[in-house]
């Protein structure tokens, strides 16, 4: 299903949040919404990148492949999140497949009218350079927490992280984070065995700083805790 996108739905997202109004306009004109099942294949570790995705609702998991073929999640990205804009800017295979984990819904816009958007539109290019500048300062935290945190100081980083960027403050329980997340996926993202993880979460759990609900999403009931344990 497509549907037109309305300006106010640009202005909500990091990468054109800063625009003018007649920027945003225009830009709109070539931007499509549409709604995806779980499963689907957004960018293909196989294949040139065709189009950038901003996410509005749901989530996409960011999967390595290795030169054996296995595939290793390395990052959950939810709503507000950009998706595909590195391989628009420099056309080449990307290293890893994106895949909506959830039935979610995306604004998106094809290759050739996102680089004549840029064109056309200086600050649309600022702000596509602030959005590839926090990426690269989120990998390089992400290498540091791997060269000088233990296990838990990592899956405790993630969850600070995901609680950070997706987290709904809940009056008198905590910060939910809306996305669902297995220990699977966790394991994955912090290089860790699912048997290893799983003896962190449940002492973490039954320690109050967090819960889990039915729907594998977290509730962080004390920040504070998780904040200690990756401190560097």
């Amino acid at each position: 299903m497509i549907a037109p996108t309305e300006t106010f739905e640009l202005r909500e997202l990091s990468l054109f949040s800063r625009l003018p109004d007649d920027d945003l306009e225009h830009i709109s004109e070539w931007v499509h919404r549409t709604t995806v099942p779980a499963g689907t294949l957004l960018v293909s570790a196989l294949l040139p990148g065709e189009a950038v995705y901003c996410i509005l609702e749901g989530s996409v998991k960011v999967q390595l492949v290795s030169e054996e073929g296995n595939e290793i999640t390395s990052a959950l990205l939810g709503p507000g999140d950009i998706v595909g804009e590195m391989i628009l800017v420099e056309p080449r295979r990307s290293s890893a497949n994106v895949i909506t984990r959830q039935e979610t819904s995306l604004l998106w816009m094809d290759r050739r009218s996102f680089l004549k958007a840029i064109d056309l539109h200086p600050p649309l290019c600022r702000s596509l350079a602030r959005v590839l500048s926090d990426r690269l300062r989120s990998a390089n935290e992400r290498i540091q927490a791997f060269a000088t945190l233990d296990v838990t100081g990592r899956v405790a980083l993630q969850v600070l992280d995901l609680a950070e960027r997706y987290g709904q403050p809940m009056p008198g329980e905590g910060i939910l984070i809306p996305i669902p997340i297995t220990q699977g996926e966790i394991a994955e993202m912090v290089a860790a065995t699912r048997e290893r993880v799983n003896q962190i979460m449940v002492r973490l759990r039954r320690s109050g700083v967090f819960s889990v609900d039915a729907e594998h999403r977290l509730t962080v009931h004390r920040p504070e805790v998780l904040a200690d344990l990756c401190r560097y």
